[in-house]
Formats: C-alpha cells, sequence, structure tokens
C-alpha cells in the first residue's frame, strides 16, 4: 500500500511538535544545533519553529554551551510555567485543588474541609473556592489551560451524565451541573480514571499497568501504551465493585461483598474513630486489635490485586491517601502475595502510587496538559 501523503501544513505542525517535544523531553537544556541532529531536521527548520515557540513564551535561554573554541552556543529550555491547569477532587468531606505546570509540577496546593452535599450552594462554594484559590497563590488566568474536576462515580461523558455515584449518594447526574459555575475550560473525570493517568505520567515500567486506588471510595484504572483502557462501556478499573465475598458486607453501591466494602479508609480509620496514622502507629506498636483488624484488611486487599494480576498480567500500582503509611507494609504485602501466587517465583509485581494522596486531582489536570502538548 502507497504511504498517504501529508500536506506541507501538516509537515510543518509535525516539524513544530517534533521540535517542541525535544526540548520538552530533554532532561537538560539543548542547542539548536543538538535538536537539529537529533530530529534530522535542517537547521532552517528547526530555527524557523524555535522563533515561533519562543515568541509564544514556551522557551527560554538558559545560559550557553561549553565554549569548542569559536562562538557559545546558546541553550534552549522549557518554560515550564508558561501555561498550568487545575484540578479539583470532589469527595464526601473535603475538596483538593492543585494547580500544576507542563510538566506536571506542583504549583499550589489547598485541602478545604467541606462536606459533599448534592446542592447549587455547594457547587457555587467549590466555584468560589477556586477563584480564591487562583488569587491567593497569584495564578493567572491568561495562563490557565482549564479545571478538571474528579469524583468517585462512573463518569459517562457520551451521556454528559454521572451514572452513579455511590459515596456522594448521586444518580444519573448531568456534568453541566459539575461545571456550571466555573468560567474556564472543562472536564469531569472518574477519580480512580486521573489516578490512573497521573500515576502512568510518573511510572517507568512496561507498557501496560493496572492502577487500584484506595480511598473512602475503591476504584482503579488500566493504562496500556500511555492510555486509558475504558471498555465497550468505559466501566473498566471498576475494581472497587467486584464481589470478593458473595453475600458479604453491604456496600454504598446497594450490593453485597464488593471490594469497598472491605477496603475503604473508612474499615480502617473512621469505623474505628482513628486517624490513618493513629491506626499504623498501634500497628507498629504491635496492638492486638488494630493487628487483627490489618490481618483481616490487607487479606482482602492481597485477594483483589491477586486477581486483578491474574488476569491483566501486569504491574499494579496501588494509590491513594494511604499509600504513605503502606510503604511500611509493602514487604508483607508483597509477601502475602507471592503466598497466594499461581507463580510463586515470578518478580515483585506491586508498587506504590508516587502521587499519594494528590494522585486524582493531578491526574484531571492532566487532560487539559496532555491536550496542550498534542496542539503544539
Amino acid at each position: 500500500m502507497t504511504p498517504k501523503k501529508i500536506s506541507t501544513a501538516q509537515l510543518r505542525k509535525q516539524n513544530r511538535n517534533q521540535v517542541f517535544r525535544a526540548v520538552y523531553d530533554a532532561e537538560n537544556p539543548m542547542t539548536k544545533q543538538e535538536i537539529a541532529q537529533k530530529l534530522h531536521l535542517s537547521l532552517p527548520t528547526v530555527t524557523q519553529n524555535l522563533k515561533e515557540l519562543f515568541d509564544e513564551c514556551l522557551l527560554a535561554y538558559a545560559g550557553t554551551d561549553a565554549s569548542t573554541g569559536g562562538r557559545k552556543a546558546r541553550l534552549i529550555a522549557l518554560d515550564e510555567n508558561a501555561y498550568f491547569s487545575v484540578g479539583i477532587e470532589l469527595s464526601p468531606k473535603h475538596i483538593r485543588y492543585i494547580a500544576i505546570n507542563l510538566k506536571a509540577k506542583e504549583l499550589a496546593y489547598e485541602r478545604v474541609e467541606h462536606a459533599f452535599t448534592n446542592t447549587s450552594e455547594y457547587r457555587i462554594f467549590y466555584a468560589e473556592k477556586l477563584e480564591e484559590f487562583l488569587n491567593k497563590f497569584h495564578l493567572s488566568r491568561e495562563r490557565l489551560l482549564g479545571v478538571g474536576i474528579t469524583l468517585p462515580g462512573i463518569v459517562s461523558e457520551q451521556k454528559e451524565i454521572v451514572e452513579i455515584a455511590p459515596v456522594l449518594h448521586i444518580r444519573r447526574m448531568k456534568l453541566s451541573l459539575f461545571t456550571e459555575n466555573i468560567p474556564y475550560p472543562t472536564f469531569v473525570q472518574n477519580d480512580a480514571s486521573a489516578g490512573g493517568v497521573a500515576e502512568w505520567w510518573n511510572y517507568d515500567g512496561p507498557s501496560a499497568m493496572a492502577y487500584l486506588f484506595v480511598g473512602k471510595g475503591v476504584g482503579g484504572a488500566l493504562m496500556m501504551d500511555g492510555k486509558s483502557f475504558e471498555g465497550q462501556n468505559r466501566h473498566s478499573g471498576e475494581f472497587g465493585h467486584m464481589c470478593i465475598v458473595p453475600n458479604g458486607r453491604p456496600c454504598n453501591c446497594g450490593r453485597r461483598g464488593c471490594l469497598e466494602a472491605y477496603c475503604s479508609t473508612s474499615c480502617i480509620t473512621d469505623d474505628l474513630g482513628l486517624s490513618p496514622e493513629e491506626f499504623f502507629t498501634a500497628l507498629a506498636r504491635n496492638d492486638p486489635k488494630v493487628t487483627a483488624i490489618w490481618e483481616e484488611y490487607s487479606d482482602y486487599l492481597v485477594t483483589a490485586i491477586h486477581n486483578i494480576h491474574m488476569v491483566m498480567d501486569c504491574d499494579i500500582v496501588l494509590g491513594g491517601s494511604l499509600t504513605p503509611y503502606f510503604q511500611s507494609q509493602l514487604p508483607y504485602l508483597r509477601k502475602k502475595l507471592r503466598e497466594r501466587s499461581f507463580f510463586p517465583d515470578e518478580e515483585d509485581f506491586l508498587f506504590l502510587g508516587k502521587c499519594e494522596g494528590k494522585a486524582n486531582c493531578v491526574g484531571v489536570a492532566l487532560h487539559f496538559i496532555a491536550g496542550f502538548l498534542e496542539s503544539i
């Protein structure tokens, strides 16, 4: 089959994106000559594209290269803060705000204690807090790419609704209600799917990854070659509502025996009247009651992780607000997985997320960063 020819305009856009990504992906600033050599493009082509990118304030000079006897070549780097995006995470008891730059580095973060209610007053509240957040951290609205909103529910972009969010007690709610008070480009996404995007951004393993999010709700995402695998009905990764105990504990979704009913953070915090820090401090002291609860909790968690791995045969990243506390328990969890595994000699496949409790709002903010990078 004869390769499809691309137009001059398409070629120019392709070259422009290649030049930009060469600088964006580089660990260190580059010279114009290094960019041309890396991309196998002519120096005039690189020069013209660099000029356009400088004119748009996307690049900046970062000193000069070491002299080789002639005029020192100027080093070129990304202006990471040229644009930014914001992620908002809605949860039962609090709201998180984060601003990230073009390299997904945190510019500002704030957590607001405010219980979720399905009311216009609540939606006005978090929109007003967004404006306060931008003002507080001196974030220019002219450089704001967009605002992502993430929540613990199944989001249908096609139907433009949140189909169900058990922990928020909402069903079939229009997406427009979540965004109507925000005067910027917006995007709404399931929290665990957003968390998977954030963890994939920081992941340097093989081409597939399963993300298991443990919070007040339990969910997840499947990432393949940099993209979320959402399934035929966009329901993939709903690990929290797979049954692990038939006719077991009641779940917020109305069914019984779901993973969420056994591994929600509430099971080891709210239900016991403890904070995560208090629970894991007591666990480190070998408190008998806490130790027994942890053994049961970790059994269910390991069962879920094992089942996901048996189906997907890929690395599993465990994330959520408990990630810092799971660090000391990772060897224990891996040991239990090896004992349960049908393939006990395989290498460790369980890893902890790097974004901890901020993964969801980072991930939904990345929607606009990724879109911007593709548009260059």
